[in-house]
């Protein structure tokens, strides 16, 4: 029986397989990484998204006196483009998932999104999901990927 497991964070998703070893008594349960599959994304950076500083806006009490300065309000943009970026991860791995037709899976993300990660899935595809590793393996060598999931 094959395992997938599915490497993500914000900006990649990489897809492997664990295949179990077959008749040969040599051969070594090892994971085969699908790079059709993988996918990189670009998550947009703060600065690429807004293309312009705060503005100063005078404040002042009286004509011609200005004693306080307004840096405008705070619209809460980091946190968005992670939102984005999140859900598009998770339409990505619905998508694998499906494709391969909802098979036992593990996902592999880093700790600070793996449970927002999980939450952003589709029910049926969470469902499906059998272990999450917080941990970002999107480049870790395939070497240790196996001795971490073989």
């Amino acid at each position: 029986m094959e395992t997938l497991i599915i490497a993500a964070n914000l900006g990649r998703v990489r897809v492997l397989r664990l295949k179990e070893p077959g008749d040969d008594p040599i051969e070594q349960p090892h994971l085969v990484e699908q790079s059709s599959e993988s996918v990189a994304q670009h998550v947009a950076s703060l600065r690429e998204t807004v293309t312009d500083q705060a503005g100063r806006f005078p404040q002042g009490d009286g004509v011609g006196r200005q004693n306080g300065m307004s840096y405008g309000e705070e619209h809460h943009l980091k946190q968005e483009i992670e939102r984005v970026a999140l859900k598009r991860t998770a339409g990505c791995i619905d998508d694998i998932v499906e494709h391969e037709g909802h098979p036992p899976w593990i996902l592999a993300a880093p700790q600070s999104i793996v449970a927002r990660l999980e939450q952003c899935l589709a029910p049926r595809t969470r469902s499906t999901l059998g272990q999450t590793v917080g941990s970002d393996l999107t480049r870790c060598p395939l070497a240790e990927m196996e001795k971490r999931f073989a």
